[in-house]
């Protein structure tokens, strides 16, 4: 990064294991589905008299929320009951972590509600109470100042979206949730990913932290001077530097059309509504447009002096306007710079372009939409544009693989109401003293636990630390020994996944693991069926029975090794065991291989 005015900011938020935090359902469920219900939500006025910009957003998208009632989900998760009293190892896990952070501890625990209209709280609102505020951590280029720690209940997990509706499961809904934001002060992408592990171990430190694939998720604040930009819910700690790497470009990139736009003259918004073209359309044999008109109507829309800056060389800002257009549920827009194009002739165009009286600075969008829509998604994409050209680029987006993508406009304190069902919490000595006797500690320190808890060496204790798999290991060494645990999580495993280009989730091997610890399998046997999971993709529970886990005899080893010798293979100590891998798909112990040579 060469940007002098870059900020970078993080919010953390770990799951904790400790039960859910306003119920006593368990955080783990079976997976099984009691019921289904819907919610309609719709927007209000914040105490201030004020309605939120990202609330407004989601109410003009309305949707229907249709949620799943899981085995661990109750009434207090589908808002028909009120929250019992907050869950005390949590609040202590968060004390416990706010004090390793260096934070000042609140004498009085307040919950407040912050409005969420998106469907992923069936109430409308999540609960959320500040815990320590004021600390810092060190790290090799600096000190990075922790805002707040605060600990509220996670949102329901989406399943799917589509035609209007959103699922959501309630499994997730309630989960507690350590959120720990840092102020600006991170430097780049590699000090990102620093911060974030650093604040990693103490939470993991704790042995409170859940275990699955979405229970750490990072939100990055990022801003290089034009708005913070706050992107939601990146995963895997290598995202960041990804997300980060395409927002420095997305922002320059903007910078420039900006400035091209304006030296142009700017964007009229009086001469930019959408009229109807379908009758321009009909007889086309563009596919896209003859699917899109089954249900909807074509209408094109004049965006002055937008030409050449939609798509073309390092410009996209039709994919700026074509993530909008997406969020109220049209499957994107077609735009002058891509035309002709998609089965759209020549032909086809020039009668729109003529008809909207385009000059060559010009860019033209076209949308196949209901007519219903065409009035409200008018309207946001005109403030689109002229907010991506004032160069406010204030919002939230979400992560993709590698770039991020707009998912609302940044929500603002108006979405803040005190909570009403629980009463104020007094920070007492018990709670203090139950935070005591959970350990939140560093990267040293716990590395120094691993090696006294397992019994590996330093070298490859530091390394579980560093790639955060202490939790991964402590799973694994129920099942297995620690040191070959530890060997599966080091070594056989990133062997496989860049033998395989493929990675599997944890939880997948976790189950195979176990099913050979069942049956007291070796490691040469443990080794060889994760080898076969990550060749063939074979389920685990077939994988148990494969015969070539059935380990050769000392005598069966000599048999080959004889035959192998017979016709003319060289066979030594030091190749007897790669020779013997070549010929034989079972698996043997190398000792007694070369036991058999004499």
């Amino acid at each position: 990064m060469t940007h002098r005015n870059i900020k970078i900011g993080l919010e953390i938020h770990f799951q904790l294991n400790t039960g859910k935090l306003f119920c006593r359902c368990p955080v783990e469920t079976s997976g099984t589905e009691k019921y289904r219900f819907e919610r309609h939500l719709h927007v209000s006025e914040s105490e201030m008299g004020r309605i939120d910009a990202a609330a407004k957003y989601e109410s003009e998208r309305s949707r229907t929320f249709e949620y799943v009632v899981t085995d661990n989900s109750c009434l207090v998760e589908c808002d028909e009951d009120p929250p019992k009293m907050p869950n005390e190892d949590a609040i202590a896990t968060a004390i416990s972590v706010a004090r390793a952070l260096n934070c000042d501890i609140l004498d009085y625990i307040t919950y407040m509600r912050k409005i969420v209209i998106d469907g992923s709280n069936t109430s409308g609102f999540q609960r959320t109470a500040i815990i320590g505020i004021n600390g810092y951590i060190e790290t090799s280029k600096g000190k990075v100042r922790i805002s707040t720690v605060c600990l509220e209940e996670d949102a329901a997990r989406k399943i799917e979206e589509k035609e209007g509706t959103v699922v959501y499961s309630l499994d997730r809904l309630g989960i507690p949730l350590i959120e720990i934001s840092t102020e600006p002060d991170i430097i780049d992408e590699e000090h990102a990913v620093e911060v974030a592990k650093k604040i990693g171990y103490y939470v993991i430190s704790t042995g409170k932290s859940r275990k699955a694939p979405d229970s750490v998720r990072q939100d990055v604040n990022f801003s290089m001077g034009f708005g913070r930009v706050e992107i939601k819910g990146v995963s895997k700690l290598s995202q960041i530097k990804e997300v980060l790497k395409y927002e420095i470009q997305r922002q320059d990139m903007l910078k420039k059309a900006s400035d091209l736009i304006k030296l142009r003259g700017g964007f009229d918004r009086s001469r930019f509504y959408f009229i109807d073209v379908t009758d321009l359309l009909v007889n086309t044999s563009s596919k896209v447009v003859n699917s899109g008109l089954k249900t909807g109507r074509a209408y094109a829309a004049l965006c002055t002096n937008l030409a050449g800056t939609l798509k073309s060389g390092e410009y996209r800002l039709g994919k700026e306007l074509a993530d909008l257009v997406r969020a109220y549920g049209l499957k994107g827009l077609l735009h002058s710079d891509e035309l002709p194009g998609y089965g759209l002739k020549e032909s086809d165009i020039q009668p729109i372009y003529d008809r909207l009286q385009k000059d060559e600075l010009d860019g033209v969008i076209i949308l196949l939409s209901p007519q219903e829509k065409i009035g409200i998604i008018e309207e946001e994409i005109a403030n689109r544009i002229e907010k991506l050209i004032s160069l406010d680029l204030s919002e939230t987006r979400g992560p993709t693989e590698d770039s991020t993508v707009f998912l609302r406009p940044m929500p603002g304190k108006d979405r803040m109401y005190p909570e009403t069902d629980i009463p104020v919490i007094a920070v007492s000595k018990d709670i203090l003293q139950k935070s005591d006797k959970i350990k939140s500690v560093g990267f040293e320190d716990l590395v120094s636990s691993i090696i006294t808890k397992y019994g590996i060496s330093k070298q490859v204790a530091e390394s579980l630390a560093s790639d955060m798999k202490i939790q991964e290991l402590e799973e694994l060494s129920t099942y297995l020994d620690p040191r070959e645990s530890a060997r599966v999580l080091t070594q056989i495993i990133p062997y496989l996944e860049k033998k395989y280009a493929k990675k599997f989730d944890n939880n997948l091997i976790f189950v195979l693991v176990r099913l050979m610890s069942d049956r007291k399998f070796d490691r040469y046997q443990v080794e060889k069926a994760l080898e076969i999971l990550f060749s063939e993709n074979k389920d685990p529970a077939l994988i148990v029975s494969d015969e070539r886990l059935i380990e050769l005899t000392k005598d069966e080893i000599c048999e080959i090794i004889d035959k192998l010798k017979k016709s003319g293979i060289t066979i030594t100590k030091a190749n007897v065991v790669s020779v013997l891998k070549k010929n034989t798909d079972r698996i043997f112990d190398p000792s007694m291989a070369i036991e058999c040579l004499g």
